[in-house]
């Protein structure tokens, strides 16, 4: 059976290293619009994004992480995914589902990306969330669920294989 989006997953792997080449904006216009595709409870739509392509400012933001910042150094663009908080409880999800699509779409485009957790993390002075929020002028009622590193990919990891999955994972009607 031709399943283009399965074979898109097994070729999806976290990038951490990059060229440090800018990206085409015409690409990270795609990449975005589908962004706005994901789906949000209720439909609210709460999820928000800043792009960031400004290597001065990529590096002040990986500063806003005690451990594992520096892993977005030398992405040609890093995409802030922010939800505001006065629409519900499901923040996390609806931010998750809307990196998901990114993460998706960047590879579509032969981009490199990795997700960079954000919540719930440290920074300098304050916690990354706020120091960021700080950093990009994001109001008060939005929280920084995570960053995503995009950029020409300087590393190549191979594939997945369907044996490299345990379909025993999989259980119908009952676990």
């Amino acid at each position: 059976m031709d399943n283009k989006l399965y074979e898109l997953t097994l070729k999806r792997r976290s990038v951490r290293r990059y060229t440090g080449k800018a990206i085409d904006d015409k690409i990270i216009k795609e990449i975005m619009k589908i962004a706005l595709t994901a789906p949000s409870s209720f439909g609210h739509r709460p999820v928000e994004f800043v792009v960031v392509q400004d290597k001065t400012m990529i590096e002040k933001l990986a500063s806003c992480k005690r451990l594992g910042g520096n892993q977005i150094i030398g992405a040609g663009a890093v995409i802030a995914v922010v939800v505001n908080q006065d629409n519900g409880e499901f923040w996390i999800e609806d931010g998750a589902i809307a990196s998901s699509y990114i993460l998706l779409a960047a590879e579509q485009y032969n981009v490199g990306a990795c997700w960079v957790h954000i919540r719930n993390r440290k920074g300098k002075t304050k916690s990354s969330d706020e120091e960021i929020r700080d950093l990009l002028n994001i109001p008060d009622n939005y929280r920084v669920l995570n960053l995503i590193a995009l950029g020409e990919k300087a590393e190549n990891k191979r594939s997945y294989k369907e044996t490299d999955f345990d379909t025993n994972k999989i259980h119908y009607n009952y676990f």
